[in-house]
């Protein structure tokens, strides 16, 4: 079966029974997915301490025996998450970090229990004034032209048709809708949500990024989720 949860923020706790109910009883065939934000790729190896902590809590996840799936927020290292393998998973590119851990890339479709999922991370990071490039933010935070055109070149291929779509952030209607406003530097992302929103055959939309639960069912029937702490079974 597939989860879908919100985001993680390096906080291993969350991977529990309490937090996650049914966790404890998850098997090889099940798959959690996060909406961005993952965090436990975070320090350089320079920062032996932190570098160090990563890996212990990598490493306690590479225990569990389902499979661990996310898409890149705006809150990664981005630089490190880039330099892990690249290999095919679920008929597309992906980055293995552990036998069971991926990230799934931007624009990629892949085929997972049979349904189709369309992956588009990153959103611009609104406390940048707060942090220092290429140290706490990454300017890959914010998608570009490669990746665009690559998930154009994907959802043409399936004639614009999948079941499921996870994301970070989301349309800009669908910002509107939940009472914020859209951040300027996220126009280009979210107006292209936006498309994809109207122009994309999909059943469900799984996001994460407002630290929200919230459900928009728009008046086509597409239903949009913004996720945070809780868990969807699909």
């Amino acid at each position: 079966m597939v989860h879908i949860t919100g985001d993680i923020h390096g906080e291993l706790w969350r991977f529990c029974e309490e937090c996650m109910p049914g966790e404890s009883s998850w098997t090889e065939n099940d798959i959690l997915i996060i909406c961005g934000d993952f965090g436990f790729i975070w320090y350089e190896k320079s920062d032996n301490v932190g570098y160090r902590s990563n890996e212990r809590a990598l490493n306690t996840l590479a225990e569990k025996p389902y499979t661990i799936l996310w898409v890149d927020g705006n809150h990664e290292n981005f630089n490190r998450i880039y330099s892990y393998p690249e290999n095919t998973k679920y008929g597309n590119k992906v980055h293995r970090i552990r036998d069971n851990i991926y990230h799934l890339e931007r624009g990629r479709i892949y085929t997972i229990e049979g349904k189709r999922y369309f992956t588009f991370g990153g959103a611009y990071s609104i406390d940048r004034y707060m942090r220092q490039k290429d140290i706490s933010y990454w300017e890959q935070e914010i998608p570009c032209n490669r990746e665009y055109n690559q998930a154009s070149k994907e959802l043409k291929q399936v004639n614009y048709k999948v079941d499921y779509v996870i994301t970070h952030t989301c349309p800009s209607e669908i910002i509107k809708l939940m009472g914020y406003y859209p951040d300027v530097h996220d126009a280009e992302l979210c107006g292209f949500f936006d498309f994809v929103m109207y122009e994309v055959s999909f059943t469900k939309w799984f996001f994460g990024h407002w630290h929200t639960e919230e459900k928009i069912v728009l008046p086509n029937g597409k239903e949009l989720r913004a996720i945070f702490n809780e868990i969807e079974t699909i």
